[in-house]
């Protein structure tokens, strides 16, 4: 049943990005500059930027660019720039003038002091008193989240002196372009979701469950599935797993199947990517429509100190805390309804199970890649000949 400890990289579906804490980077002195370096995932003419303020005292206002790389530093030319003054425990977006970004390559979203606001000398304050500080998350994925594919050069750079340097830290930021195409990292609120029983093994209506909501792009025959999950104290009974079909028609969640995924002497203590097999394989097959695939215990019960169980299961997710446009279209799979997280907290029952729409749990199905659609190739369409009497159509 226990397969491995790792993700798979590629033929998946599911969100395979990950963020343990928040990180805050301080802009408190008019030499320091933060720089979130990203590899551009699609052809964008940029019309926007968004960044996540942690704290601001008494802020000055900062400048935030688009920049060129040269050799993994920010190259100092400015593609497109505008200035702002953030607010704490929020996003701001910032509107910046028209500039293609094209795909493949590498950029830099760099923030620092704006010293001139515009004009010919310094005007604003900056120090210990007067100061911004800028949202990172502390696992580096190596991930656009909206896709899943690899973006080796993704990293949060720091300039002190003059002189640039990697934090190896996840950049979180959202870009805007025109005709609706978007990308960047929105998820600005990492977490745990609790998996526990209501005390009682032969009462289940109170037992807490937790999942991912997945839609398959095609017919689907699943080999796996991972999860990165971890116990909490000691839980007596395994973690199961089951397979629920989505009757979005209805606003029903059918179970399909259940099996154990791990007893409690294979869950690790830490957090930890599991890789497991589907007992039933002739119960992995998927048609390309929404699906659930959860997890649930007998063991334990809710606590007031985190992660809200004890002797219990744990499963990680990122989310996003509101406030940024369209911040669901960025998850994996390109909208709310396609992926998400789900949770029951009446022992599963098929019609309550709600939604987070701006979070994803760290929840992977894996399998085959899906058939690429095929190209239509059309005729073209003669122009016909023009009746007795009537003009020449070809004109």
């Amino acid at each position: 049943m226990l397969l491995s400890g790792t993700p798979h990289a590629l033929a998946d579906f599911g969100n395979r990005f990950v963020a343990n804490q928040r990180l805050s980077l301080a802009l408190d002195s008019s030499d320091k500059k933060i720089s979130y370096r990203f590899t551009c995932a699609e052809d964008m003419d940029l019309a926007a930027a968004a960044v996540f303020c942690v704290k601001a005292e008494n802020p000055p206002a900062y400048l935030l660019s688009l920049q060129s790389d040269e050799q993994g530093h920010p190259s100092g030319i400015v593609l497109a720039s505008s200035h702002f003054i953030p607010r704490p425990e929020s996003w701001t977006t910032v509107p910046l003038s028209h500039a293609p970004v094209i795909k493949g390559k590498v950029y830099h979203l760099v923030i620092e002091q704006d010293a001139l606001r515009g004009g010919a000398h310094p005007v604003g304050v900056i120090g210990p008193a007067n100061y911004a500080s800028f949202l990172s998350t502390d696992v580096l994925n190596h991930l656009h989240c909206g896709d899943g594919t690899v973006d080796k050069n993704t990293n949060v750079l720091l300039s002190q002196g003059g002189h640039w340097r990697e934090l190896n830290q996840e950049p979180v930021y959202a870009l805007y372009g025109a005709g609706n195409s978007l990308q960047g990292n929105p998820y600005d609120d990492p977490g745990s979701r609790p998996i526990f029983g209501g005390g009682d093994p032969a009462d289940k209506t109170r037992q807490v469950l937790q999942g991912e909501a997945l839609h398959f792009h095609c017919g689907y025959t699943a080999t796996a599935f991972t999860v990165r999950v971890r116990k909490q104290g000691h839980p007596t009974s395994p973690l199961n797993y089951s397979i629920l079909k989505n009757f979005f028609q209805i606003h029903k969640a059918a179970p399909i199947y259940t099996a154990v995924a791990l007893t409690p002497d294979q869950a690790p203590s830490q957090f930890q990517w599991v890789t497991i097999g589907f007992a039933d394989r002739s119960k992995s097959n998927f048609s390309p429509e929404c699906w659930y695939l959860v997890f649930q215990t007998d063991s334990g019960q809710p606590s007031q100190d985190s992660p809200g169980c004890d002797d219990c299961y744990v499963i990680s997710d990122v989310g996003n805390s509101g406030g940024l446009a369209q911040a669901a279209e960025f998850s994996f799979d390109g909208g709310p309804h396609l992926s998400r997280l789900v949770y029951s907290l009446d022992g599963g029952d098929p019609s309550h199970w709600l939604d987070g729409f701006e979070r994803d749990a760290n929840v992977v199905v894996i399998g085959p890649d899906c058939p690429s659609s095929p190209k239509m190739g059309y005729e073209p369409i003669p122009t016909p000949e023009p009746l007795l009497g009537q003009g020449d159509f070809s004109k």
